[in-house]
Parts: structure tokens; sequence; C-alpha cells
């Protein structure tokens, strides 16, 4: 019976070890980061433009909700 390992989980630990690997992990780190806390505060504005547009705008006409 042979120990040796297949040829492809050796091919696969040489890729998930290799440099080119490590330096697109980083760029995925360096450009995701970014990205997630524009879209994070993207939409933490729309929230709070919907409760100024639903709760406050109608109040600042006298309302006491928006007129449907």
């Amino acid at each position: 019976m042979s120990t040796a390992r297949p040829a492809e989980p050796a091919r696969l630990t040489d890729v998930l070890k290799g440099p080119g690997y490590l330096k697109t992990l980083l760029l995925s780190g360096l450009v995701g980061i970014p990205v997630s806390l524009v879209a994070f505060w993207f939409l933490a504005g729309i929230h709070e433009l919907q409760h100024v547009l639903w709760s406050g705008l109608p109040q600042a006409f006298g309302w006491a909700s928006a007129p449907w």
C-alpha cells in the first residue's frame, strides 16, 4: 500500500502557501474592507433619511403622522 499523497491535494497546498495567493488575499482585504464600510454607511444614511422623511417631515408640517 502506498502512503504517497495524491497529486491534487499537494498542488492545492502549494497554491495556498504560495506568495501569489497571499498577495491576492491581501488585495481582497484592502479592497473589501473600505467597500464594506462605504456600503454600511450608505445604508445607515438611507435609514436615517427614511426616519426624517416619514417622521420628522410630517411633524415639521404639524401632522401627527405621515398623511396617507
